[in-house]
């Protein structure tokens, strides 16, 4: 073998055991069903402001499952407007009275690796105990959970919640407007 060949083969290998070495990292890049849910207050608008992130990946396949033979996709506005029904109806915002929130869509962007979705609604007068229960793709994904982020008090609360924990309260001793 020429000293050119080995040189050729030695890179080659050089080069296939460095993307063999990668190859996990990256298979394992996305092992987790995870969105992640941010509550805040615009006291500009007095408006609470809700942005729901959703990997890519979870979006195409949830849309392949909630709506089959559609060919809905996350970048399209059906396949967003189906994702947002879907958070429309698998999270619930309870104030302290047990007046239920429907926040409105507002828009959606690609961010990424993800889609995020976004709602809001006036700020509740209300202070006390409100509660979230969240059951976002728990039938979809077995190992599904949801971060959901308050950055309405400080400091900010974050709760995983998941099929065998989908509910959560938080604490707001102030209006959040």
């Amino acid at each position: 073998m020429s000293p050119f060949t080995q040189r050729r083969w030695l890179l080659g290998a050089l080069a296939l055991s460095t993307i063999g070495g990668l190859a996990p990292n990256v298979s394992l890049a996305h092992r987790a069903h995870v969105t992640l849910t941010r509550l805040s207050a615009n006291p500009r608008t007095r408006r609470w402001e809700w942005s729901h992130s959703i990997h890519f990946h979870d979006a195409a396949v949830a849309l392949r499952r909630l709506a089959p033979g559609k060919g809905l996709q996350p970048v399209d506005a059906a396949g967003q407007a189906r994702l947002m029904l879907e958070i429309e109806q698998r999270f619930r915002w309870t104030t302290p009275t047990g007046k239920t929130l429907q926040p409105q869509a507002v828009g959606a962007e690609l961010q990424g690796d993800g889609l995020v979705l976004y709602q809001d609604c006036s700020a509740p007068e209300e202070i006390g105990r409100y509660e979230v229960e969240c059951r976002l793709f728990h039938d979809i994904f077995e190992t599904q959970s949801n971060t959901v982020s308050i950055e309405l008090v400080d400091p900010p609360l974050r709760r995983q919640l998941s099929a065998a924990m989908p509910t959560t309260r938080f604490e707001l001793a102030a209006r959040g407007g």
